[in-house]
C-alpha cells in the first residue's frame, strides 16, 4: 500500500498524517489495446489504362485485336480483313485513314506472323509515341506481356526504333514488336509521315 503525506500548516502547530490511498486497478494490455480486426484492409485494383484517343492508335490496335490474333490463330485473313475495313491491294490488304493507312501483307509461307506496314503522322521528338503507348497499354498493363526491347540503331543508311513485347503462357510464345523505320539523320524515310512495322508472332512450343 502506498502511503501519502498530508502536511497541514496551521497558526499554532505543525502536524503531519499519514493518510492511505487505495491502488487503482491494473490495467491490462488486452484491455489497454484497440480492438483489431482479423481482415486486412482491402486495395482497390490498378484502373486499367484509358483507351487511346489517336485514331491512328485505335486503328492498330483494331488491327492487331480484330486481324492479327485471329489470323495467326488458323483464322481466314482475308475475311478478317475485309470484316475491319481493308480492301485487296495485290496480295496484301490495304485501310487508308485521313493522316495515316496501314497495310495487312501476305503471311507467305509464315502463317505464324502477322506484319503490318504504318505510314502514319510524324512525332519528331517521340517517333510514333501514340502508337507505342497503345500498344505498351495493351500488352504490358492488360494482357501481362514483358517490355523486351527499347532501343536503337542505325543500319544501311536508316535509323531502327525498336520496342517489342513477349508473352510465354499455356504454351505459347507471344511476341509484339513496333519498328519505326527513319533515315540515319532521323527524319522520316516518306516525304508523307513516319514509316513504322508492327509484327505479331504466336508460335506453340513443348511446356
Amino acid at each position: 500500500m502506498r502511503l501519502a503525506t498530508i502536511v497541514f500548516l496551521g497558526a499554532a502547530c505543525l502536524a503531519s498524517l499519514a493518510v492511505a490511498q487505495t491502488p487503482s486497478e491494473p490495467v491490462s494490455p488486452a484491455a489497454a489495446a484497440p480492438p483489431s480486426s482479423t481482415n486486412p484492409p482491402t486495395v482497390a485494383p490498378d484502373a486499367p489504362p484509358a483507351p487511346p484517343t489517336d485514331p491512328a492508335a485505335i486503328e492498330l490496335l483494331d488491327t492487331l485485336q480484330s486481324v492479327c490474333i485471329p489470323a495467326v490463330n488458323h483464322g481466314d485473313l482475308a475475311k478478317l480483313a475485309k470484316a475491319a475495313g481493308f480492301r485487296k491491294a495485290g496480295d496484301n490488304f490495304l485501310v487508308k485513314r485521313p493522316g495515316f493507312q496501314f497495310t495487312v501483307l501476305a503471311p507467305g509461307s509464315n502463317p505464324t506472323t502477322c506484319q503490318v506496314e504504318l505510314l502514319h503522322p510524324v512525332d519528331q521528338a517521340e517517333p510514333a509515341k501514340p502508337l507505342v503507348v497503345a500498344l505498351h497499354n495493351w500488352a504490358a498493363i492488360a494482357h501481362g506481356f514483358a517490355l523486351d526491347r527499347n532501343d536503337k540503331h542505325t543500319e544501311d543508311g536508316q535509323e531502327f526504333i525498336t520496342r517489342s513485347w513477349v508473352l510465354n503462357k499455356d504454351g505459347v510464345h507471344q511476341a509484339l514488336v513496333l519498328t519505326t523505320i527513319r533515315k540515319a539523320n532521323d527524319t522520316p524515310s516518306d516525304r508523307n509521315g513516319d514509316t513504322s512495322e508492327m509484327f505479331y508472332t504466336a508460335v506453340k512450343y513443348a511446356s
